[in-house]
């Protein structure tokens, strides 16, 4: 399965659009989001409509939370229905073809508000990397939110700042996914196990 991986788009619809034209230029098979839609609310129901028609799924991020998670009667009066149907659609995290998705480090619970808001930084140390690996079992892990390009396995941070494509074959990994409002997206082949950055600008 090819997978077209975006993140943190924050509203910026121009490069949503050419993200998502690139995915069907690639025929990626499923569009997967991996959190923050939501930046001020200003093309928000832009940015879920066009969500909505290149049939996305996902996960929520830090800023989408109160859109998710019984939004409150004057938000739902604020926004359109493509807002909250799109929105409703959001999980804490998924799993595709083995592959695991949330919007924060696994080792956070992408449930609890205060969790999808802790930043201390990028995992940079071995601490940090132990406790995102023994988190969850599955080989391979995408986060966002970092706004940032970044490849690790147990034992190292790779020198990988999204600048080619690279295979994820052998070991397990977690990657953070460039973010939508800096030009970047990514896809993934599920079979052959390649990540390929990609920018718009």
């Amino acid at each position: 399965m090819k997978l077209g991986l975006i993140t943190d788009i924050h509203e910026q619809v121009d490069d949503l659009r050419v993200a998502l034209a690139r995915f069907k230029q690639e025929r990626v098979d499923q569009i997967v989001m991996i959190g923050d839609v939501i930046e001020l609310g200003e093309r928000l129901d832009e940015t879920c409509r066009l969500l909505l028609e290149s049939k996305a799924i996902g996960v929520w991020g830090n800023h989408d939370y109160g859109l998710c998670v019984d939004p409150p009667q004057e938000l739902q009066r604020k926004y359109s229905r493509d807002v909250f149907e799109f929105m409703g659609k959001l999980r804490p995290s998924l799993e595709i073809e083995g592959c695991y998705f949330s919007h924060v480090e696994p080792w956070l619970n992408p449930e609890s508000l205060f969790d999808l808001w802790y930043y201390d930084g990028p995992p940079d140390e071995h601490g940090k990397l132990w406790r995102i690996f023994h988190a969850v079992p599955n080989r391979l892990m995408f986060a966002g939110h970092f706004h940032k390009w970044l490849l690790a396995s147990p034992d190292q941070i790779h020198d990988w700042h999204g600048e080619k494509a690279v295979k994820l074959d052998q070991g397990r990994y977690f990657v953070v996914i460039g973010a939508v409002c800096d030009g970047c997206f990514a896809t993934f082949d599920t079979v052959t196990s390649e990540l390929v950055p990609l920018s718009s600008r």
